[in-house]
């Protein structure tokens, strides 16, 4: 078959597409499985768990998610924007049994559950209903989480308690304690994350800047030797170094898996986990679905509730034995995309390469400093909340900004499903003020706008609203867009 739009033959799919296309994915997945591999560990760290979570969910990410899913060159697994909600999470359910991330595993089935009904139903629509300027506002707040968690872990000092507002103003109050061991290594891996893309050097580029942050680490753990307990002298001050504050990986596989604890499912706690996992979880599959759409060279769009069910039946697997929810992640995306990857089984390929790296590599995974993962986490944070993002915000309104700085303000104070739940109605008073109508009368032209698509001599279509466009009548404006041939 062939696509009219690019003048491509669209590859095979199933069985044939495996056949037909084997060395194409498998190459491209060897490039995603060393993007994936310091990713999917850095974000079970900043998540507050052990590292084999990042990984099992990398693994049933590629392997189980493929088997039924709606994208073709998506690659799905851990991913940066689910941090704060495991955190959160984590925080909410401890109550000291040292049970809290089991119970986040028994609300991760049952958000999976969740989003295969969403799927069955044809309900992804409900995840794209949320304002954007609301979703900027969340994608902001997580970065703001990331950096925070990760600032103190970069530089060798403790948390303190509190909110992440107290955290970020906290980290000032205790500049004279960073570990300096260990933040020369982490300022060597943001420096290396900012410079080493900018070099034209075939060398640097042959590997992901991500993983060249972990390799250059590993001589620093034996120059400092991280590998005895002991104190270092810093200018006549002794610093902590030693194995603990490296990588730790199970001995075997059966130390591996994690279970679900549901004795917490009767509590309001338990089901704020749940759907902030799912909320979270879908719009950003969701988006970030459209978004590999964009880059696919074939103009293949993915079928978005078939991938919901696919990503909610991988997220329950992952509760059911240890692994963090799963999304589709749009960097490694693109990475396989750009490695020239044509069908899903570049997804499974990669799940299969990181249980091998799995097996093999846990050594050297082990000699990994957290200082070198706080790097790549710090500037993951940075990135996500950084100036440019306000700027771009700004520029598609003043109100825009609003909406997305009083849910970025409520989600740092509170939670992330708090956070998406003021934002929205915050969005939505003040769209009632400024369209000065009756609120029955705005609720009804919102749910019942006279919006048609109309077509001229041209073949130019035109989509005409009457009535109250916003975010409440996206559905019906987006149902008239896919009927636009691409």
């Amino acid at each position: 078959m062939t696509n009219l739009t690019t003048g491509h033959e669209i590859p095979a799919t199933g069985l044939k597409g495996l056949t037909q296309n084997w060395r194409a994915d498998l190459l491209a997945a060897i490039s995603v499985s060393l993007v994936a591999l310091p990713l999917a560990l850095g974000v079970a760290v900043a998540s507050g768990v052990e590292p084999i979570a990042g990984l099992i969910s990398a693994i049933v990410g590629g392997i189980v998610v493929t088997l039924y899913r709606g994208s073709h060159l998506a690659i799905n697994g851990p991913a940066a924007g689910l941090i704060a909600v495991i955190l959160s999470a984590i925080a909410s359910l401890d109550d000291g049994s040292g049970n809290a991330f089991n119970y986040v595993l028994a609300a991760t089935v049952v958000a999976g559950g969740i989003q295969v009904l969403l799927g069955i139903f044809r309900l992804g629509f409900i995840a794209e209903s949320i304002p954007s300027s609301v979703i900027t506002g969340i994608m902001v707040a997580i970065g703001v989480i990331i950096f925070t968690s990760q600032i103190y872990v970069a530089t060798g000092i403790k948390s303190i308690e509190g909110n992440t507002i107290e955290k970020l103003t906290g980290i000032l109050d205790h500049i004279g304690e960073f570990n300096p061991f260990i933040l020369i290594i982490s300022v060597i891996g943001i420096l290396m994350l900012i410079i080493l893309p900018k070099m034209q050097s075939r060398l640097f580029h042959f590997l992901p800047a991500s993983l060249w942050v972990l390799i250059v680490s590993i001589p620093l753990v034996y120059l400092f030797n991280f590998l005895r307990s002991h104190d270092l002298s810093f200018f006549g001050r002794p610093f902590h170094v030693g194995p603990e504050f490296l990588i730790k990986m199970p001995d075997d596989l059966s130390n591996m898996i994690m279970y679900p604890d549901f004795s917490m499912s009767h509590t309001v706690e338990f089901w704020i986990a749940v759907i902030s996992i799912t909320l979270i979880a879908s719009i950003q599959t969701l988006a970030m679905a459209k978004a590999v759409d964009k880059l696919d060279p074939y103009k293949r769009k993915t079928q978005l509730n078939k991938d919901l069910i696919g990503i909610g039946i991988g997220t329950m697997v992952c509760g059911a034995i240890g692994g963090l929810p799963i999304i589709t992640v749009v960097v490694r995306s693109t990475v396989n995309i750009t490695n020239h990857a044509k069908t899903k089984w570049s997804n499974f390929y990669h799940g299969i390469l990181l249980i091998i790296f799995l097996f093999l590599l846990t050594p050297v995974i082990q000699m990994i400093p957290y200082a070198a993962l706080a790097a790549i986490l710090v500037y993951i944070g940075f990135r996500l909340a950084s100036p440019s993002v306000f700027m771009k915000i700004y520029n598609e309104g003043l109100e825009q900004l609003l909406f997305m700085l009083v849910t970025l303000i409520i989600t740092l104070y509170t939670n992330l499903l708090w956070g998406i739940i003021a934002g929205t109605l915050f969005t939505l008073l003040v769209q009632i003020l400024l369209a000065r109508l009756p609120i029955s009368k705005f609720f009804s032209l919102s749910a019942n706008s006279d919006t048609n698509m109309m077509i001229d001599k041209e073949g130019t279509h035109h989509i005409k609203v009457k009535g109250v466009a916003n975010f409440l009548s996206i559905h019906k404006f987006m149902s008239l867009v896919k009927d636009i041939p691409s």
